[in-house]
């Protein structure tokens, strides 16, 4: 694995790489940042329509309030 494919893992992980991802080659290692990103993207638009959907039990005059707070 190239120290770009490293840092590109690294970056969605958030941590210091477990010593077993040293075993990755180069194209599981972008498979793999892919994958992560992917999850990540629907975890937050899952996570946002949750919030929207709650929006709806909050009266209609507090709404935006309550969404800036919640997305700030």
């Amino acid at each position: 694995m190239s120290a770009e494919e490293r840092a590109l893992l690294r970056a969605e992980l958030g941590v210091p790489l477990p010593d077993a991802f040293g075993e990755l080659d180069g194209p599981q290692a972008r498979l793999l940042a892919e994958a992560l990103r992917r999850a990540r993207q629907r975890r937050t638009s899952g996570l946002n329509e949750s919030v929207e959907d709650a929006l709806t039990l909050v009266p209609a005059l507090t709404r935006q309030p309550v969404r800036r707070m919640l997305f700030r």
